[in-house]
């Protein structure tokens, strides 16, 4: 072993290691989301092939539904933003606190990407809370074709990729 390695690392350098380390864990936590956002898509084909076969039958049975998982790929990628925000923050502090003038830029333009997924949550989410509270109305052949149209909208909303 090289005489480099046998001493011992400086708190800066574990600082940094744990940082990377962290980085890494918030990178794995969005291919967690990723990878329910492909399923979620996975999901959908198989809804859209249940209801070409069966068109009157809606049977659902077969394919669950990817709105859920969409929602929860959400939500796991926004808890690894919150991490990278507070990981941006952390580093413009201790800059601040070392007398140089910080970059506020990056935590600036991590909150904009919170905002926009958040955003992206509540649209997604929107329209499930909407259709939970039509459905106990009776329905009328009106109510069904906004129903029909809803669905409609729905799917082309899960078509978008989640953030």
């Amino acid at each position: 072993m090289p005489h480099e390695e046998l001493e011992p690392m400086s708190d800066n350098l574990w600082e940094q290691l744990s940082l990377l380390e962290n980085s890494q864990g918030l990178i794995r936590t969005i291919f967690l989301g990723i990878a329910l956002q492909y399923k979620a898509l996975d999901q959908q084909k198989c809804l859209l092939l249940e209801n070409f076969r069966n068109p009157e039958n809606k049977r659902q049975d077969t394919c669950p539904d990817p709105k859920s998982m969409q929602i929860a790929a959400s939500l796991i990628v926004l808890s690894a933003l919150f991490g990278f925000q507070k990981q941006a923050e952390t580093i413009a502090c201790q800059t601040a606190q070392e007398g140089v003038c910080p970059d506020w830029m990056e935590p600036k333009l991590n909150a904009t990407v919170i905002l926009v997924a958040i955003l992206r949550l509540c649209r997604l989410a929107a329209p499930a809370l909407d259709a939970s509270a039509g459905r106990s109305l009776p329905e009328t052949a009106e109510t069904q074709e906004v129903r029909q149209a809803e669905e409609l909208e729905e799917l082309d909303l899960l078509a978008e990729p989640a953030i």
